[in-house]
């Protein structure tokens, strides 16, 4: 292998783990991976990593990212939320993540959408019954189901890690 290539391998799996960062800050951190699997893929003219796996990627990510707005939504439904609970609770958390991201890149920026998420969801449930008090447990219940999704999708990434690595290093 050349200089070149052993730098854009490195290059490679240096994008994929900073793609997995990404996934608990509510960021489409698997469609990067799957976005540099198909860099890859096009430098290599598939001899390092076939489009059948780019297209397995793909199918992961959108696997994860249709579990993490499911699992959101079906947390503050499953715990009595309204429908504008559930929408608060998505949105929240991607406030939040912003928001948290500001005084504190990575770490409060994870904070801060799950914090976005409950205080999301239970803005929404008084928005939605028109009620001044909330009910903690929509909130608590938006939470939960944000992070089975983001648990989820962290796992799902972490797999395309590891495949990738596999199938990669293996040629």
């Amino acid at each position: 292998m050349s200089v070149l290539g052993g730098l854009g391998l490195a290059l490679f799996f240096g994008v994929q783990l900073v793609a997995v960062i990404l996934i608990p800050l509510g960021l489409p951190g698997t469609f990067v991976q799957v976005a540099a699997a198909a860099v890859l893929a096009l430098a290599t003219g598939g001899a390092r990593l076939g489009w059948g796996w780019v297209g397995v990627f793909l199918a992961l990510a959108l696997v994860g990212e249709l579990v993490e707005f499911v699992a959101g939504l079906w947390g503050a439904r499953r715990f009595g939320g309204t429908r504008a609970a559930a929408w608060g609770a998505l949105v929240g958390g991607i406030v939040g993540a912003f928001v948290g991201g500001i005084p504190v890149p990575i770490v409060g920026a994870i904070v801060m959408s799950f914090v976005g998420t409950f205080v999301g969801a239970l803005v929404g449930e008084m928005w939605g019954q028109r009620a001044v008090a909330p009910d903690l447990r929509v909130g608590a219940g938006a939470l939960l189901g944000r992070a089975l999704g983001v648990g989820t999708k962290l796992a799902l990434g972490m797999t395309i890690v590891v495949v990738s690595g596999v199938v990669v290093l293996g040629r």
